[in-house]
């Protein structure tokens, strides 16, 4: 059995729409019009170039000869490609000075494809959505709570794609790490599918213990299950007929990058899916995950998980955040992390 997370791409055309301008008599209308033009190319800037696909599908390692030929299982392939290449993570808010995520799409270009990052779920999915806009499918941005560990859903801190095929919605979450969908899902009440083997969700479309009118409030719920006789447990909800915009989320991305309890600002995080690429010619299938957290990196492959290594300073976590996921950090990003609370503090027998 071989681990990869390299296949192949997807290749596609699309179309920019153009506008018209219109103004009434006014001081000065050529500086009005630029102002409109500039932020009407603002508001367009809501996909990718042809040039920039192609660059993204050579860094997951997908090729358009090999693209399925439905819409699904193109977006399935993509997914499970995009999911075993981009990683969940939150280095950023660790190994930089400035500590804050842009959710500006050429800056998430840069990061991802150039730079061979990730990020955490506003990052990727906001990336991963423009992707899928590019290439002509139809979908809304949308905004989630996650369960936290008190047993209550917090405020918006999540997002997710709501793509619609053939007259049929499916969740594509590429930004919930582990215990997150690697498949679009469609939007069925009561729905169970497989996630990686033996782990299973579930969407319910229903109403919160939280809600002040439960009778009249309905929002969609993702639960997992470790396996068939482990208890349920809802992860997050989120509204699938509200569409989010930029600024939304910009408000949530915020919150979410600066709160001293956020987990992302207190975690050391790092995570991607692992495929079986033995078939050849044949779809992949996500056979378990890598996770580096904290201190540790583990691999979890069907029932079996094992860790893999333990850190015990900082350059061990940064060789290893190498070695497993090539990611190198800079200098400077090395030593942006020194006084934090997430920094590995070198042990010793004195200490």
């Amino acid at each position: 059995m071989t681990f990869t997370t390299h296949t192949r791409a997807l290749q596609t055309s699309f179309s920019r729409s153009s506008f018209l301008l219109t103004y009434t008599s006014t001081a000065n209308p050529p500086a009005l019009f630029h102002q409109e033009r500039k932020k009407k190319k603002k508001k367009m800037l809501l996909t990718y170039s042809q040039d920039q696909l192609e660059r993204y599908f050579r860094h997951i390692g997908y090729s358009p000869k090999d693209a399925e030929k439905d819409d699904l299982g193109r977006l399935t392939m993509l997914q499970l490609r995009h999911m075993a290449r981009v990683p969940f993570e939150s280095l950023t808010l660790h190994y930089s000075k400035h500590r804050r995520l842009s959710l500006d799409l050429e800056d998430l270009f840069e990061k991802i494809v150039d730079k061979g990052r990730g990020g955490y779920c506003m990052e990727v999915n906001a990336f991963f959505g423009a992707v899928l806009r590019s290439l002509g499918y139809a979908l809304i941005n949308v905004g989630g709570r996650v369960k936290a560990g008190d047993g209550e859903y917090k405020g918006w801190n999540h997002m997710v794609n709501i793509v619609t095929i053939n007259n049929t919605r499916y969740l594509v979450d590429v930004g919930f790490g582990s215990h997150g969908s690697v498949n679009p899902v469609p939007l069925e009440h009561n729905h169970i599918f497989t996630t990686v083997f033996p782990v299973r969700g579930r969407l319910e479309y229903k109403s919160l213990s939280q809600h002040t009118d439960p009778i009249n409030q309905r929002v969609w719920v993702y639960s997992t299950q470790e396996n068939e006789s482990a208890p349920w447990k809802e992860m997050y909800c989120f509204v699938a007929d509200m569409e989010f915009f930029p600024a939304d989320f910009e408000v949530m991305n915020l919150s979410t990058m600066t709160s001293p309890q956020s987990f992302f600002v207190q975690t050391v995080m790092c995570m991607w899916l692992l495929l079986d690429d033995e078939k050849k010619g044949q779809q992949p299938e996500p056979i378990g995950v890598l996770i580096l957290h904290k201190d540790y990196v583990k691999r979890r492959i069907g029932n079996k998980a094992e860790f893999i290594e333990h850190f015990e300073s900082e350059e061990q976590r940064v060789k290893a955040l190498e070695s497993y996921f090539g990611i190198v950090l800079t200098r400077k990003e090395r030593e942006a992390i020194r006084g934090l609370p997430s920094e590995l503090k070198t042990r010793c027998g004195h200490c």
